[in-house]
């Protein structure tokens, strides 16, 4: 016999944009938490005494809106590491001519942002979405889709059907919400990996981010709160492989030769991994009551470490439009125009940022040696003018537009 519930909202994804999104919902909607619904395929994330390989550099504005969903508060300290700085060069170490340096003291703010793990968030969003009421399903994924003028329907590989008046695509770059719904993606591929590892450096980290841009792709080390450093090398297929098949000592070696020393020498402490980099858009964010959040409607470059932060800015917005029009009587979470509300709001700030991202990788490694010297210069341009300095550090603070 099959099974059927129904609901408001689904969302399918229990990631920490999707998650977000509920938790922010749940809290000016209280009364009716129990009438959304969040589709997992995996159980959440267990605590673990490790810090995760997976870190997402958050903004202050992230910040803020993880602390409207309740769960900021409770991150313990020694797992959340602060940067006060960050310095970015291209070439002779920092401080030279292709240098621009930020400082959360010029900004007026404490830090200018914190790196995380994105289990440990997660966690904590689950708990409090569970807490609140919202309906959280593992074990489970959709398999097909049907949609009405009045809702839509999902039928589930576990044999629950469910049906609701929006469904939210919070399932990440390989969207299965996006694809069935119709929505078209432009992608372009970077023919790069993301190298990932955390190593212990010889010289402390500062509380700063450093990153170096490198003709084949940039390097960023960013400061873990137990001393240690979360690494993301960005460079060629060809080089992934052999940094990771190289071995710990090969790789530290490699990644103290391409930071120039900054930390003094770097030892790998988890094994690396890779992951292929992408720039992807969807042409829509919403179709008849779908809505795509995160990398379900965007991807960018990680050269800034803004994926994350975009993610949670359109969970923030959708919540707000969304709970702004639920407070009217016989409001309807999948009425097209306010979906539409949230799609202007957001696609401006994400196609900016996935467009800045991409030219920023070209022109430092997209291999024309004359037009990355020329971008190096630029930042050493930048950090000489304080007006260009400010604006520049204050988006990558992200404080130039609402949450």
């Amino acid at each position: 016999m099959k099974r059927a519930d129904t609901a408001e909202i689904i969302v399918v994804g229990g990631g920490m944009v999707g998650l977000s999104f509920v938790n922010l919902l749940a809290t000016r909607w209280p009364k009716r938490a129990t009438d959304v619904v969040v589709i997992e395929r995996t159980p959440p994330p267990d605590w673990q005494s490790e810090v995760g390989l997976r870190v997402s550099a958050l903004s202050p504005r992230s910040t803020n809106i993880l602390s409207a969903c309740g769960v900021w508060q409770g991150l313990p300290a020694e797992r959340c590491g602060p940067y006060r700085r960050m310095v970015v060069w291209r070439n002779g170490g920092p401080g030279g001519n292709d240098t621009i340096e930020f400082d959360a003291a010029e900004q007026g703010i404490a830090a200018l942002g914190h790196i995380v793990e994105n289990d440990l968030v997660c966690r904590l969003l689950w708990d409090r979405a569970e807490a609140a009421g919202v309906r959280l399903l593992t074990g489970a994924a959709p398999v097909t889709l049907e949609r009405s003028r009045d809702g839509v329907q999902l039928a589930l590989d576990d044999g629950l059907e469910l049906s609701a008046r929006l469904l939210v695509g919070a399932d990440g770059a390989a969207s299965w919400v996006r694809q069935t719904g119709g929505l078209a993606r432009r992608q372009w591929l970077y023919r790069q990996q993301g190298v990932v590892t955390h190593a212990q450096p010889e010289l402390p980290h500062q509380a700063t981010a450093w990153q170096r841009f490198l003709p084949r792709g940039p390097l960023a080390l960013l400061p873990l709160a137990d001393g240690r450093v979360s690494v993301v090398w960005s460079c060629p297929d060809e080089r992934a492989a052999e940094l990771i098949g190289g071995g710990q000592a090969a790789l530290g070696d490699a990644l103290t030769t391409a930071s120039e020393g900054v930390l003094g020498q770097l030892q790998p402490t988890l094994p690396a991994r890779a992951f292929p980099l992408v720039a992807a858009h969807a042409s829509t964010y919403t179709g008849d009551r779908v809505v795509l959040i995160g990398d379900a409607a965007h991807q960018v470059h990680p050269l800034a470490g803004q994926g994350a932060n975009l993610g949670l800015k359109d969970a923030a917005e959708l919540a707000q439009v969304i709970g702004e029009f639920l407070d009217r009587p016989a409001a309807d979470p999948g009425d097209r125009r306010v979906l539409r509300r949230y799609e202007r709001a957001r696609k401006t700030d994400n196609l900016a940022t996935l467009m800045t991202m991409d030219l920023m990788n070209r022109a430092f490694s997209g291999g024309h040696p004359a037009l990355a010297a020329l971008a190096g210069g630029g930042l050493g341009l930048v950090n000489r003018v304080t007006p260009l300095k400010r604006a520049f550090a204050a988006y990558a603070s992200g404080g130039t537009d609402r949450t």
